[in-house]
Parts: structure tokens; C-alpha cells; sequence
């Protein structure tokens, strides 16, 4: 494996890329996926020398759909090849809620930072609700390449470390034998499985379970009876469904933990009343193409770099979302953002310093994000839906503005010299990318539930 970086020493224009004047920043990103190859794209872009370690064999496009919020296509304008790509392989769905014996109790419609006037931070982008896992992960990795970006696959990272002067990671190959990488900063975009905690933390995240599991998955539509009508939200090329039921132990939180379509039916069938239009969608699953995801949550965790400030965690490495609050991935890409902004901003020789701006700037925002998906989570399994669907207002689900209208590199730019000084000599700091006029709160896991079983015990 090349331990070298490509250096570039003049401002140049690649595949109708703008890249600007050179950091001499050299930042190695463990994990290749949307989170890290974005944290690639974003920091070459800014002037930094970059590489990607990736612990699977080859790119991993597993997975089904998600929603990514426009905060995290902020600077997609400025990869002009990468926007057509994404603007041609999302999907313009419309949202609505139904009950699942399949009548409708409100129609939502398009998506809020759509409506006539809404005004976001993706420039020039046309942002709909839905995008699949295997078009965005191709569409990151094919710009990667036409950047010249190299993800080396099947290095899994073991241990992190830093001294002074550069960051390090130990790292396994698929032969079996290991080496010590470095790098100005290393990132570790590796997951929930991440060993980086050991060095930053010195103690492991805990997981705790939330009771319940997800059943996920794709169904393309070719499989699907052509005069078969459903009462739910499709795309031309594929159903995607997420089904919601309490865990039994098997679960995991993985890709790979597939099922066979037969136990999905099962689960089903226990739980009668289904819309049989749904179920009759759900005979068509794929064979073991259907993932059984183990719900869990953690507390969230203030630091996510370590006190010499050489390793920086970044997505779930450093903040895990449900799959169900669906701002998991745009929180990942939104932390590329600002990581390769504030290091530019630190420039060479305050590297170090920049990802402690990067995770004041950024920790107070995403752990208020983590703490909505967790309401409306609470929401979503004890809504009366009689009551629901008598008045649909009071299903108060939402994504409000202030979490779609951010621009994470404006927000850096803005406020890094601030958030510099409170680091280094104790200025006063307040962050204004969180709710207007709520200061933030710290919140953990057994507060939430003690507050959900107040609330359920009082109805």
C-alpha cells in the first residue's frame, strides 16, 4: 500500500472542479463511505491532500433508500458532473401518512425547502425526498475517481494514535499483515463499529437497546404485478419499506443481516389487519434481500476529537442516528462540510486546533437533531390513530426550517474565528445553528424514556 500523498502545488480545474490554493494539510479518512468519501471530495476541493481506507473488499452499494436534506448539498453546484448525476437519479416523491390497514389519514405532499418561496442552502439543486444508498455511494466514488482520489480497499482500521507532530492509524490487510499510516489528521468515518473511541474517549460507546427492530429493504418494481395498487409511496423503479416491530434478539446493525422474505410475511401475519394490498407487496421481497436492523441509540457524545486534536471522528463514528430519524446520512455530509472548511480556515500548523472548532461548531446542532428523531420517534409508535385521523394536525412530525435552511461552510466561515478563541483562550461562544432563541440543552437516553413512560402512564 502507497503511504503517499499526491501533492498539487498551483490551483487547478479538474472535471469542472475548482480546486483552491494548496493547505499542505495531508488528511487520511478511514471508512469509504457517503460520510468519508464526501469528507475526500470536500477536502481535496479546499487545498488538502487526502486518502481513503476502506475495510471492504471492493465498494460496498448495500442498502435501500434514504432522504438527504439540503445542508448537505451545499457546495453540489460546485461538482458540476456529480449534480447532474445526483439530479438525475433521485426520486420526487410526495409524503403522506396512512394507517396500516391502508386508509389515508393526511397527505403531506412535497418536501417543505420545495414549496414556492422556500429558499435552501444546495444552490442551483433541486432537492427531493428520496435518493438510494447504491446511486449516492456510486455517485461519490465515481467523482472520487475522476478526482483522482484513490480508496484503497480491505484495510480495516485497528488502533488510532497521535504524537505531536501527525496523527496514526494501525491498520489490518486482507493478507493478514499490518501497517502504520499517518497524516496530519486522520479521520475516523469507520461507523459505529470504530475502534477510535479507545483513543479520544478512552471508553467504548454504549448501545443501548430501544426494544425494537426494522425490518428494510428494496423491491424493484419489475417484480411487482403491473395492475397491483397499493396504498403507499412508490418510485417508478422500486418500493422501499421499513417496517417496524419488537426485537426478539436477533437483529443487528448491519448491512449483511439479511432474512428471508418468509419472516417478514410471518411478523405480518402475527399482527392481523394489514392492508392486504401491502402485504400482497410484501410477498414480492426478494429473497434475503431483506435487512433486519436492530434499533439502538446511544447518548450523545460531546467530543469527537481527541485532546491532541490529530483524530476526528465524523457520521456515526461520532454520532449514530435510528435509521428511522432520517437525518443520519445528511448529518455525515454536513460534517464533511465543516471538517474541510475549518481545516482550511486553521490552515498548516493549526490543523489540530481546526477539528476542535469543527466539533464545537458541529455538536450542539447534531445532538439536537439526534434528540427530535428521538421524539418523533416516541410519536410515531403511540400515535392514536383514531384520533389521527380525525385530526391529522396532530401528528406533528416534522423537519422544521431551521435544520434545512443551515449551510455548514458558510456556518463555518462565519463563526470560526469565534469558536477558535473560545478554544484556546476561553472567549465567550454561542452557537446559532440550532433551534432561534432555544439554548441548547444536554440530554441523554434515560431521561428521554423516563419522560416518554411520564407521558404514556397520563393518557
Amino acid at each position: 500500500m502507497s503511504s503517499s500523498f499526491q501533492e498539487t502545488r498551483d490551483p487547478v480545474v479538474v472535471d469542472g472542479v475548482h480546486r483552491l490554493s494548496p493547505t499542505g494539510i495531508s488528511i487520511l479518512i478511514v471508512g469509504g463511505g457517503v460520510g468519508g468519501m464526501m469528507t475526500a471530495l470536500e477536502s481535496w476541493r479546499q487545498g488538502h491532500n487526502v486518502r481513503i481506507l476502506e475495510r471492504n473488499e471492493k465498494l460496498d452499494t448495500i442498502g435501500d433508500c434514504f432522504g438527504i436534506l439540503p445542508p448537505a448539498w451545499s457546495t453540489l453546484r460546485l461538482f458540476p458532473t456529480m449534480k447532474e448525476q445526483f439530479e438525475r437519479e433521485s426520486y420526487d416523491v410526495e409524503f403522506s401518512f396512512w394507517r396500516y390497514e391502508g386508509r389515508l389519514i393526511d397527505h403531506r405532499g412535497e418536501a417543505e425547502w420545495n414549496y414556492p418561496g422556500a429558499v435552501h442552502s444546495a444552490q442551483d439543486v433541486r432537492v427531493p425526498w428520496i435518493e438510494t444508498r447504491s446511486s449516492i455511494t456510486n455517485m461519490l466514488s465515481k467523482q472520487c475517481e475522476r478526482l483522482g482520489i484513490n480508496i484503497e480497499y480491505g484495510n480495516t482500521a485497528v488502533s488510532y494514535d497521535e504524537n505531536e507532530n501527525e496523527a496514526i492509524v494501525t491498520v489490518t490487510r486482507l493478507d493478514g499483515t499490518t501497517s502504520r499510516e499517518t497524516a496530519d489528521i486522520v479521520v475516523a468515518a469507520d461507523g459505529v463499529a470504530t475502534t477510535s473511541h479507545d483513543h479520544i474517549t478512552g471508553r467504548k460507546v454504549r448501545a443501548e437497546s430501544s426494544g425494537y427492530a426494522l425490518y428494510r429493504g428494496m423491491i424493484p418494481m419489475d417484480l411487482l404485478n403491473s395492475d397491483l395498487h397499493a396504498n403507499i409511496i412508490i418510485t417508478r423503479d422500486f418500493l422501499c419499506y421499513a417496517i417496524t416491530y419488537k426485537e426478539d434478539g436477533n437483529s443487528k446493525e448491519s448491512w449483511k443481516a439479511a432474512v428471508s422474505a418468509d419472516e417478514v410475511l410471518k411478523r405480518l401475519n402475527e399482527n392481523p389487519g394489514w392492508d392486504p394490498d401491502l402485504v400482497e407487496v410484501l410477498s414480492h421481497i426478494p429473497d434475503k434481500s431483506c435487512i433486519d436492523w436492530t434499533l439502538r441509540w446511544r447518548d450523545p457524545q460531546p467530543q469527537w476529537a481527541s485532546s491532541g486534536g490529530r483524530v476526528v471522528q465524523l457520521g456515526d463514528s461520532a454520532h449514530s442516528f435510528l435509521p428511522t430519524s432520517g437525518n443520519g446520512a445528511t448529518q455525515a455530509l454536513e460534517d464533511a462540510l465543516s471538517l474541510a472548511q475549518c481545516l482550511c480556515l486553521g490552515r498548516k500548523g493549526k490543523e489540530h486546533i481546526a477539528t476542535k472548532v469543527h466539533n464545537k461548531l458541529r455538536f450542539e446542532r447534531v445532538s439536537t437533531i439526534q434528540k427530535t428523531g428521538f421524539v418523533n420517534r416516541r410519536l410515531m409508535h403511540h400515535i392514536d390513530l383514531d384520533a389521527a385521523e380525525a385530526r391529522p394536525e396532530l401528528i406533528t412530525m416534522s423537519l422544521p426550517s431551521w435544520i434545512w435552511t443551515h449551510n455548514p461552510v458558510e456556518y463555518a466561515i462565519d463563526n470560526y474565528a469565534a469558536a477558535e478563541a473560545h478554544i484556546t483562550k476561553g472567549s465567550p461562544f454561542r452557537n446559532t445553528n440550532g433551534p432561534p432563541g432555544i439554548p441548547y440543552e444536554p440530554w441523554d437516553i434515560a431521561s428521554e424514556m423516563e419522560k416518554e413512560m411520564l407521558s404514556l402512564q397520563h393518557e
